[in-house]
């Protein structure tokens, strides 16, 4: 009955054209990266993030992200006004058109005002730099004080845990924002945890594949960035899915909803 469900899921993603949504959020996701991180860097300051992305969901993505967060570093030190403004509206594209998106596939006539929908994402980005600074403090501190306490096994199981509960928090909060209706939590659970279950599973995927490949002998210099997008791709595909798995069942609620009041 699951495989079923999942079978019916995918020829639903694959009938309507999403994953064409999916490739164009992640075009805007690569358009908010830097900026966000310029941003990142004069809120909070230098931060290593090597904290963060050393672990294995984005141990595929590590040596662009790195690379992204060095060069954001290296241009808030010279940043202007004007710089500073134009990122961090550039930073708000990947949210503005998350909404964009949403309203497309729970087929919304209402659109959100374009101001106010991109002071919104203004402040998901803001809060999110935020909450980035605060993850990647309570990981570095975490891991160097359980070091002297927990065996390293233990660090590892712990370590997924928490990766797991952080991936379904961000995988709700995303899947409620795309929703151009008001829904609550338990509208955006199951579209979340299937978001978060695929995450996971194609992470670990994807750090196989590179154990047992290099892709830069075929791609050479450019591997790391054609190795990212590939990554952003199947990543925004999952989120996509949950997001059409929750518009799936708003539907269906609708429907019973409409049945019964007649």
């Amino acid at each position: 009955m699951f495989m079923k469900k999942l079978l019916a899921l995918y020829k639903h993603f694959s009938d309507k054209r999403y994953s064409t949504i999916a490739g164009t959020l992640v075009y805007f996701l690569l358009m908010s990266i830097a900026p966000a991180l310029l941003w990142l860097a004069l809120i909070v300051g230098k931060i290593d993030l090597r904290g963060v992305v050393s672990h294995t969901f984005f141990e595929a993505v590590e040596p662009f992200i790195t690379y992204l967060n060095n060069a954001a570093q290296n241009a808030a030190s010279g940043a202007g006004i004007i710089l500073a403004a134009t990122s961090l509206y550039s930073s708000t594209n990947f949210f503005y058109h998350l909404r964009r998106s949403g309203e497309i596939i729970y087929d919304c006539n209402r659109k959100k005002g374009g101001l106010k929908l991109r002071l919104a994402a203004a402040g998901i980005v803001i809060a999110t730099i935020l909450a980035v600074a605060l993850v990647a403090t309570f990981i570095i501190a975490g891991e160097k004080a359980l070091l002297y306490f927990v065996p390293l096994n233990v660090i590892e199981c712990l370590q997924l845990i928490f990766t797991t509960v952080v991936c379904f928090f961000i995988a709700l909060l995303l899947n409620i924002f795309a929703c151009p209706y008001k829904l609550d939590f338990s509208g955006a659970l199951c579209g979340s945890l299937l978001t978060t279950a695929l995450w996971l599973v194609l992470a670990a995927g994807f750090t196989v594949y590179m154990h047992f490949s290099d892709p830069s002998q075929l791609y050479g210099a450019v591997a790391a960035i054609i190795v990212f997008l590939l990554w952003c791709y199947v990543m925004i595909s999952s989120l996509v899915v949950g997001m059409i798995y929750n518009a799936m069942l708003v539907a269906k609620r609708r429907t019973r909803t409409l049945y019964l009041s007649q």
